[in-house]
């Protein structure tokens, strides 16, 4: 027999899409509930805050009301929502809400039709009622009514493999009607696990790893020693904005950039040559370290993974780890690249690394690969402590959030001074290259350079020019993107040939 309504019930359900007003249920990650009564509430206090912060970046209003474990979020942009939800720390999955009505069986049976029926029509389906609290309703009556009224209207009734999956919350103040959960990043928020230092590259590998530890409520600062000049910070710079963006909501978080020139010069002149590597990450650590102490994080993080390279073998990593003065955590220390990389694009930082050259500021000719803690304890006894004391003294402090467009671009296209081993390429007009040019230039117009950046040596660092700076600007942005340490020279030629005068002089 077909399930029928009442005579007079009328279906109470608010009309989201007229009102102009989504309803969407959050649903913490399960390990959420794993935590005492306390830490819970804490936890769950915390995913309310971030979630807040992820929809003011998305601009979509919120409203946020906790209640049985649940976030109901009212907003007036569910598709910004939607996509900033997934990448918010500790939200198991969310629903967008399709129906709401007041917690009677009619008014159920009304606005699950009035929602549903043309939607099930041809399709398989299923009725999931479940009560929140204490309720006066038979969820499993729910389940049979609804799904017969379903059924009338053309769906097919399917338990085991259903398309459409109608889920009904009955609450003791209303209920509400939706399809689908979307899966949420799961893990715990962002501020729950205190905060740590990650050594950033910029490649795959400590990008991975720091997202790693945001997974489990971790507040991740970076921390780059730059070995290669202005470009490659860029690069870097680039990667730790896109993982803050997308994944950081929750924290403030800081890149720490240091030059690492000077302390580069003096480990070549001290060390010998086979330890370069392993004692140039000792550097590293105790730069991370530095900076951890006076921000007050508990932790370094690196994206080290056993075997990798000649540094992290086993042997070698046991002989670094002393260095530090913070716990070292390498949350990718049983992964091969492959897995590194797939998780690289999964969190979408891969793009972006990949166009970042490997760069390896030293290169042994042999280099140790079973150090002990002793062997190097003697090779950098001559190293003097101050170097890096003086480079990490004269950090840069950078906060991602605010960083705009222009800030990742204009300060790093440009240079007024040309490095000694830099190759300077002149993108004037033939007839401008014949008039004057820098002595030792090489003359490839705009469009021939582009064309053939596959042909420059991506270790050799370019210095290119215009005539006003402005299309040498352009040529050196696409440059960068490919991975090459290039720079237009600021103010065209007015600017160069003022500054090859004052060098002669």
């Amino acid at each position: 027999m077909a399930a029928t309504m009442g005579p007079n019930e009328a279906p109470r359900t608010r009309d989201t899409k007229d009102s102009g007003v989504s309803l969407i249920i959050i649903r913490p990650a399960a390990e959420l509930g794993t935590k005492s009564r306390q830490t819970r509430s804490y936890f769950q206090s915390q995913l309310r805050r971030n979630v807040a912060l992820a929809l003011r970046r998305a601009g979509a209003s919120r409203t946020l009301v906790q209640d049985f474990g649940r976030i109901y979020l009212e907003t007036d942009r569910p598709d910004a929502a939607s996509r900033a939800l997934p990448r918010v720390f500790g939200v198991g999955n969310f629903s967008v809400v399709e129906g709401e009505c007041a917690p009677d069986m009619y008014a159920i049976l009304a606005s699950g039709v009035a929602t549903f029926a043309e939607r099930v029509r041809g399709r398989k389906f299923a009725v999931r009622a479940k009560r929140i609290g204490t309720v006066g309703i038979s969820s499993q009556q729910v389940n049979e009514r609804l799904g017969a009224l379903l059924r009338d209207a053309g769906g097919i009734v399917d338990l085991d493999h259903p398309e459409i999956t109608v889920a009904v919350e009955i609450a003791a103040d209303r209920c509400l009607l939706f399809t689908g959960r979307v899966a949420g990043a799961r893990g715990l928020p962002i501020g729950v696990g205190g905060g740590a230092m990650a050594l950033l590259s910029g490649g795959f590998d400590s990008a991975v790893a720091a997202w790693r530890l945001m997974r489990r409520g971790v507040r991740v600062d970076f921390v780059f020693c730059n070995l290669a000049g202005g470009a490659y910070e860029r690069m870097v710079l680039h990667v730790a904005k896109a993982l803050q963006d997308a994944w950081g909501h929750g924290h403030t978080a800081r890149l720490h950039v240091i030059d690492f020139a000077a302390v580069l010069k003096a480990l070549r002149e001290t060390t010998p040559q086979q330890f370069w590597q392993v004692v140039l990450k000792r550097q590293m650590y105790r730069a991370a370290s530095a900076v951890a102490e006076a921000a007050g994080a508990e932790a370094i993080i690196t994206g080290e993974s056993v075997g990798q390279v000649s540094s992290q073998t086993l042997a070698n990593l046991c002989a670094i780890e002393p260095a530090a003065t913070r716990p070292v955590l390498r949350p990718l220390i049983g992964f091969d690249k492959q897995e590194i990389i797939d998780e690289a694009e999964r969190i979408g930082t891969a793009p972006l690394s990949r166009r970042i050259q490997e760069y390896c500021a030293i290169v042994p000719s042999h280099p140790v690969t079973a150090a002990t803690r002793e062997r190097i304890d003697a090779a950098e006894i001559n190293l003097d402590p101050a170097v890096l004391a003086a480079a990490v003294a004269a950090r840069r402090q950078i906060i991602l959030d605010s960083l705009r467009p222009d800030d990742l671009r204009a300060p790093y296209l440009f240079t007024e001074r040309i490095p000694p081993a830099a190759a300077v390429i002149d993108c004037q007009t033939v007839e401008g290259f014949a008039r004057w040019h820098v002595p030792g230039a090489v003359h490839w117009e705009p469009t021939a350079l582009l064309d053939r950046m596959g042909e420059l040596d991506c270790k050799r660092t370019y210095v290119v020019y215009c005539p006003h700076g402005v299309q040498a600007a352009g040529v050196v942005e696409m440059m960068q993107q490919s991975g090459l340490d290039a720079y237009a020279f600021q103010g065209g030629l007015e600017s160069l040939r003022r500054y090859l005068g004052e060098v002669a002089a």
